[in-house]
């Protein structure tokens, strides 16, 4: 029961951890592996997870031309 009260908040506190991760590729961001770098490496401090957020959520030219090639097929 120990071992449960401590693997299930390790495993909530990584899927948190990844969130910037996970929307940069269902978003298929054009600059998505700078998003995992940031979100691995930096991540731990607060600064660095809301940057690669941020990128993940933002919206970009390149973003806007990918939408734009789809709806004029």
């Amino acid at each position: 029961m120990e071992v449960i009260l401590v693997i299930l908040p390790l495993i909530l506190i990584g899927f948190i951890y990844f969130i910037p991760s996970y929307i940069a590729s269902k978003r298929n961001k054009h600059n998505k592996i700078l998003i995992y770098v940031i979100n691995f490496f930096l991540g731990w401090s607060l600064f660095g997870w809301f940057a690669a957020l941020f990128l993940a959520l933002k919206k970009d030219h390149r973003d806007r031309l990918s939408i734009n090639k789809g709806l004029s097929k």
